[in-house]
């Protein structure tokens, strides 16, 4: 709380899907008020519609099924949530998920939103030239949990 002001937060959900050892990744479209133009994970805001059980599962999947045409399997897994703040001051909380391919052709359902769709390794993304530093953290992240998670 802000000088007895409550802080809302934006609630953001983002998935990096996996398919055969490639991420897929999304150019951000023109319409896109927050970065538009660089590489990302498909995601979007948590609404007041969402499923209110597992609402952040579900919001990254509706998200995921949005903006690529795809659906990811039902079991996805939690890698890290961080906070940030928007160039106009709005505080963001973001979780990023982890999700298989489950069905579907990737496509761009929305050009304003979307303006590319690729599957990439993670070294092909970290030298992207669209790639900003909140991306190459998430792609760490993501790495280290899968590492994690085949140790035997």
């Amino acid at each position: 709380m802000t000088a007895g002001i409550p802080v809302r937060f934006v609630v953001n959900t983002q998935c990096a899907v996996l398919r055969d050892g490639k991420f897929l990744v999304i150019t951000r479209g023109a319409a896109v008020k927050h970065a538009s133009g660089v590489l990302g994970f498909p995601g979007g805001k948590v609404d007041s519609g969402d499923e209110p059980d597992s609402v952040l599962e579900s919001t990254v999947r509706r998200e995921v099924l949005e903006e690529t045409g795809i659906s990811i399997s039902e079991e996805i897994e939690y890698v890290r949530s961080t906070a940030f703040n928007l160039v106009d001051g709005t505080p963001v909380v973001d979780v990023l998920f982890l999700g298989n391919y489950k069905a579907g052709e990737p496509r761009i359902v929305d050009p304003g939103e979307v303006d590319g769709i690729n599957w990439m390794t993670a070294d092909e993304i970290l030298a992207h030239e669209r790639t900003p530093p909140w991306l190459v953290d998430q792609v760490g992240a993501v790495t280290r949990h899968l590492r994690r998670r085949n140790r035997p």
